[in-house]
């Protein structure tokens, strides 16, 4: 397991923000990734700078344009725990 600190939902939403430019308070847990304009790419994108920021992967089949910002959350979270 790492050292680092488990990534906050905030932080999560800090990266859509900036690497997207949604609005911040269109990021709540159960508004679903396509209505906020996210697609597979952009998730491959999130996972990238989860990378970069954090130190550990996101496994991408774990990401759904399908599913909540909570639903990223939790694949993130999971990642975490598991690096």
């Amino acid at each position: 397991m790492s050292d680092a600190t488990q990534p906050t939902f905030e932080q999560i939403a800090e990266i859509i923000v900036e690497k997207f430019d949604v609005p911040r308070d269109r990021i709540v847990s159960d508004v679903v990734l396509e209505d906020i304009e996210l697609d597979s790419l952009a998730l491959i994108e999130v996972a990238l700078a989860v990378k970069k920021r954090f130190g550990f992967d996101v496994p991408t089949e774990d990401l759904k344009t399908s599913g909540t910002v909570a639903d990223l959350y939790d694949a993130v979270t999971t990642a975490f725990r598991a690096s």
